[in-house]
């Protein structure tokens, strides 16, 4: 119970901080790449689906701490690879330490072209880390509380770097199919210029909505994520998912983003295969030119 407790008033500590995030800020944030989907299921429904709990939930951590008690078996892991203008490694895991609670960890690892900045500082390339912790616990039946610490870094060239810490924190209800959650997402202190400028982090209030039904030989789900940053931009993802005798899914979704948000407008499409316990889910994200058409796979297990 004090565990309980603990997550509790870490939700309730996050929810005022986050009425003071409403004051002005500067229009373009920093460490961007805090705000993209890693999960490949997810991404291959452009961002949707944080709430599904029919998922392995390695990467939780990362978008949705909440769904981690009522998403894990015993446990799950998974590792991520995708190429946009950069590559993308990574992976987690989520274990069920009780009944009702789970803990995750994750990594993710963003590694740029190379670049020669001249005979000064050589050759070098550029990359983005997050490191990821967090819990969830659920209450009474339907009810769960998460909260995920980050420390993000961002290394522009050998011999400087930027770094942050940011939590999320989000409560979940479900019923039956039905999946809501809410809550703040990469909430934490921004990155200063060396002007003194204080550039923010891409943080969030989102809501996440899922619905799953059994239809004919599979389950049919629909997936709804909304964000409103900080920064006063918004992004929509919503996708739909088919699962034919829990083997094959298919998936397809569309993301909106107001201009200048850091998660932009894409279409994505994706296939997922499994068998007992093993997870193979691919994506392919296009019609963006902050994304450019782009391929990326992740392996699951679930124990």
């Amino acid at each position: 119970m004090k565990v309980r407790h603990i997550i509790l008033a870490a939700l309730v500590l996050s929810l005022s901080w986050t009425m003071k995030a409403q004051e002005s800020v500067p229009a373009n944030e920093a460490l961007d790449f805090l705000g993209f989907a890693r999960d490949a299921a997810q991404s291959g429904m452009a961002g949707a689906g944080s709430s599904l709990t029919s998922s392995p939930a390695a990467l939780s951590t990362l978008s949705n701490p909440a769904v981690l008690p009522v998403a894990v078996g015993k446990a799950d892991a998974a590792v991520v690879y995708s190429h946009t203008h950069s590559n993308n490694v990574g992976g987690g895991v989520a274990v069920r330490l009780g009944k009702g609670f789970a803990v995750s960890a994750a990594v993710i690892d963003q590694i740029h072209p190379v670049k020669d900045f001249g005979g000064t500082y050589g050759i070098f390339a550029p990359n983005d880390l997050i490191v990821s912790g967090g819990a969830g616990v659920s209450f009474a039946q339907h009810f769960s509380l998460g909260l995920s610490l980050k420390y993000v870094q961002q290394r522009i060239m050998a011999d400087y770097s930027v770094s942050s810490v940011a939590f999320t924190a989000m409560a979940q209800y479900r019923l039956g199919g039905f999946n809501v959650a809410a809550g703040v997402v990469n909430f934490g202190a921004g990155v200063k210029s060396e002007s003194g400028q204080v550039s923010p982090l891409p943080s969030s209030a989102r809501l996440a909505a899922s619905y799953e039904l059994s239809l004919g030989p599979g389950t049919l789900g629909a997936a709804i994520d909304a964000d409103y940053y900080f920064s006063r931009r918004a992004g929509v993802s919503a996708a739909v998912q088919y699962g034919l005798w829990d083997m094959i899914y298919a998936r397809a979704g569309y993301r909106y983003a107001s201009h200048g948000a850091v998660y932009p407008s894409h279409l994505a499409l994706g296939l997922g295969l499994r068998w007992r316990w093993l997870c193979l889910d691919v994506y392919y994200l296009t019609a963006s030119a902050q994304i450019g058409n782009s391929l990326g796979a992740g392996l699951s297990i679930r124990f």
